[in-house]
């Protein structure tokens, strides 16, 4: 099985969003900028909805691009009993969002596999038609 070296977050979780305090609660070992390709939508409940796809030709930031914060953790133990705490905030037992190991690339270029909390591609139709999509990748801007 392929080892995530930590978790992605692209929404409330992020540093300034407003469910931040309960990632620090998991006892992260510290975060940094980063981006996962794919494709950002904001959803009525009020809630981002990231739909991974294929890695664009040039760098982040950019189109294709989805902007949020790589959160890496001491240890594997550590990184799961955090999942295990967020997987419920994020609505993983309901099937609202899956998790998926993603390629992350960090601001200095560095590149990690990361666990992103992601939207089904084949709920797509469905976004395109009730959510709105945000071409820049960053959710934190568009609130």
């Amino acid at each position: 099985m392929i080892a995530a070296d930590g978790l992605f977050v692209y929404g409330a979780l992020r540093e300034s969003g407003s469910n931040h305090a309960w990632l620090l609660r998991t006892h992260p070992e510290g975060l940094t900028r980063a981006w996962v390709a794919g494709r950002l939508f904001h959803l009525p409940t009020g809630h981002p909805a990231l739909v991974p796809g294929p890695e664009p030709a040039t760098p982040p930031p950019g189109s294709g691009w989805i902007r949020g914060d790589f959160v890496g953790y001491e240890d594997e133990k550590d990184l799961d009993s955090a999942l295990a705490d967020l997987d419920p905030l994020e609505g993983v037992e309901e099937g609202l969002f899956t998790r998926e190991i993603l390629p992350v690339t960090l601001e200095g270029g560095h590149r990690y596999r990361a666990w992103v909390y992601v939207f089904h591609v084949e709920r797509l139709p469905r976004l395109e038609r009730e959510a709105v999509e945000l071409p820049d990748g960053d959710w934190a801007a568009y609130l």
